[in-house]
């Protein structure tokens, strides 16, 4: 239990982050793959709330990541959630 409390702090923290990050990032429900797409140039990220817990977290320190974060000041703990998730992503 504690545990899943943890992990929707982590998706509710990375949220807060593609929001600086995205245009626009929305939750949407059916058949896709979590992502982002470019719509007349803006960065547009969208979550399918379909996923898992585990596939949206991951879905969105993968994005984050290719954005780049360089610039935003990250808790040093999300940060490392972050480069966890994208570690385990590439196998």
């Amino acid at each position: 239990m504690k545990a899943d409390l943890k992990r929707e702090k982590l998706l509710s923290d990375l949220s807060d982050i593609a929001e600086r990050l995205f245009v626009e990032v929305r939750i949407e429900q059916g058949a896709f793959l979590s992502g982002s797409c470019s719509v007349h140039g803006s960065k547009i990220l969208i979550i399918n709330k379909r996923q898992s817990l585990d596939e949206r977290i991951a879905a969105l320190a993968r994005e984050i990541s290719d954005i780049g974060t360089e610039k935003l000041f990250i808790k040093p703990a999300i940060r490392a959630e972050i480069d966890r998730y994208i570690a385990v992503d590439q196998y």
